[in-house]
């Protein structure tokens, strides 16, 4: 039976739950009501969550010192394998990307871009990259206006040009003080300012996970769980052990139970060292 996408993006709520509740009462350590598990779930998969984006940005930096000190003055473009953890990060977000990357608008008057309102469902903005004429994504660097002078005297061609017309140049961005986003290039600068509002992008996270829940009814004073009121995890299915860890962490402190939150503690380390 192939795998579908709803198989990889979703963690199933009970599955979950009944892993917390085999380790929680492993030597009598200690119940986990069904309201404390919510609670708690809700609160493991929004940091798994937010994780992501330290850890993407962290592991970018880390990959572009590698790479230059492999390779110095050059930019090698590395291909992603199943071990790069950019790569395995970004897997991780598309489950929350819009499905259209938003384009930025040219403001003619003040020569810079600007980003259009966005809706209030969005939830972040990513990577900006530069879409060239022939459909090709071109990545282009940040740089801090005070670095711009020094950057741009290494160019060979002159080094006031603020907009890019040659798809095969090194394209440089800085924010400016309004929150617009002024362009630099190798060009010489003679061309007008672009007017298409579709060449510079930007990708979206669209939203946060949605909230779980463990539904359940009562029978005979026990807690039985009810699939068509429950809400599962909108996670990449690799998440699932980290889920367990987190919510017997947190558990551990409602519960006031020390040892359940070392042994929870040690499976993260465990994990967290996997990862370097």
């Amino acid at each position: 039976m192939p795998i579908t996408v709803t198989d990889i993006t979703t963690i199933n709520i009970d599955t979950v739950y009944q892993r917390v509740l085999a380790l929680a009462n492993k030597e009598q350590r200690g119940y986990i009501t069904p309201q404390e598990f919510n609670l708690h779930a809700n609160q493991a998969q929004l940091d798994i969550f937010e994780q992501y984006f330290y850890d993407l940005a962290a592991m970018s930096a880390l990959n572009a010192r590698s790479e230059q000190a492999q390779s110095p003055g050059v930019n090698v473009a590395m291909a992603p394998d199943f071990g790069d953890t950019v790569n395995i990060i970004r897997e991780k977000l598309s489950i929350y990307k819009h499905t259209t990357d938003v384009s930025l608008t040219v403001d003619n008057t003040n020569m810079c871009y600007r980003l259009p309102p966005l809706q209030a469902g969005l939830y972040r903005t990513g990577r900006m990259y530069y879409s060239g004429t022939n459909g090709s994504s071109i990545p282009i660097k940040r740089i801090e206006k005070s670095d711009l002078e020094a950057i741009t005297e290494l160019f060979a061609a002159k080094s006031n040009s603020r907009w890019h017309t040659n798809d095969t140049a090194e394209i440089l961005y800085t924010e400016n003080t309004d929150g617009s986003y002024s362009l630099y290039s190798e060009s010489d600068g003679t061309n007008a300012p672009i007017t298409s509002a579709n060449r510079l992008k930007v990708e979206v996270i669209e939203g946060a996970p949605v909230p779980v829940k463990w539904g359940y009814v009562v029978v005979n004073e026990k807690a039985l769980y009810d699939a068509n009121n429950s809400t599962h995890f909108n996670l990449h299915r690799s998440e699932e052990t980290n889920l367990v860890i987190k919510i017997l962490e947190l558990a551990g402190i409602t519960i006031n139970k020390p040892g359940l939150v070392q042994i929870a503690s040690q499976e993260e380390q465990q994990n967290d060292a996997q990862k370097q």
